[in-house]
């Protein structure tokens, strides 16, 4: 049995590489179509659908929901409300 730091370098190692992958997976699709030459409607609704798409995936719903019990998410702002619906 390992020890439980020796443990979680591994794990937030593993998190690192398929976090960088999948940014850059999306990245490249978000430059293929051109999202960043959407109108701002298109970008609010493009916003709220990805983080719906992002939260619909049981993995992120389940550690996100464990991440803001414990506070470790920050507060956002959302000053043009861009990233919200409605």
């Amino acid at each position: 049995m390992q020890p439980p730091e020796e443990h979680f370098k591994q794990l937030e190692a593993i998190l690192q590489k398929h976090a960088e992958a999948l940014e850059a997976e999306i990245r490249a699709l978000q430059q293929a179509d051109e999202t960043a030459k959407w109108s701002s409607a298109w970008k609010r609704i493009y916003n709220w659908r990805f983080a719906n798409a992002f939260a619909r995936q049981k993995i992120f719903r389940n550690w996100g929901a464990d991440a803001a019990a414990w506070g470790l998410l920050p507060e956002r702002f959302y000053p043009n409300r861009g990233s919200q619906k409605g």
